[in-house]
């Protein structure tokens, strides 16, 4: 129950006296302020409808079908590249949504495949992405590194022939110069 105030509400303008009534308008004690005033209603779905998950995915794999479509009016589920759907079973009740695993063929090449399901006599169609799957030889090339002979005790040369492999050509005498001084 709402009910409403009135006042007087006297403004003092430029030394001149306005009166202007103003309403008040009061909640009543009994009614929850946790009420909500607005509902959020979502956009209506397209119906029937279609979609796989992931949308991405590698052949060999499996993935989810799902399909708006009233039980008895569910047709054929088809593609290409799917080898083979499981049996359909309702996911949702409102609205009606049926979801079944396929499996993606083990020899389909990277590439857009259709995926229609047929809802009584109209056809809904969607995209699945096969994508590559990474072949060993794609992999960076192991780095080779040459044999390096142990200099034998009390010999005082080099270990290996100058400028051969990654060797230096001058052996270095002396401390590492680190840069410090005075002022470091």
């Amino acid at each position: 129950m709402i009910k409403y105030r009135s006042a007087l509400v006297v403004v003092v303008a430029c030394g001149a006296a306005l009166a202007a009534p103003a309403v008040a308008s009061a909640q009543d004690v009994s009614t929850s302020p946790t009420t909500p005033t607005t509902s959020f209603t979502p956009p209506p779905m397209q119906y029937p409808f279609i979609a796989v998950s992931p949308a991405k995915s590698k052949a060999g794999e499996d993935v989810l079908v799902s399909v708006g479509c009233p039980v008895a009016d569910l047709g054929e589920v088809k593609s290409m590249v799917l080898d083979h759907v499981g049996k359909f079973e309702v996911t949702s009740e409102d609205p009606v949504i049926l979801g079944a695993v396929a499996h993606i063929d083990a020899k389909a090449r990277p590439g857009f495949y259709a995926v229609t399901a047929t809802c009584k006599t109209k056809p809904v169609t969607i995209n699945l992405e096969v994508t590559a799957i990474p072949t060993p030889s794609s992999k960076p090339p192991k780095p080779t590194v040459s044999p390096v002979k142990p200099v034998p005790t009390g010999h005082s040369g080099p270990a290996a022939r100058v400028g051969s492999g990654r060797q230096v050509s001058k052996i270095p005498v002396g401390a590492p110069q680190t840069g410090g001084g005075p002022f470091s």
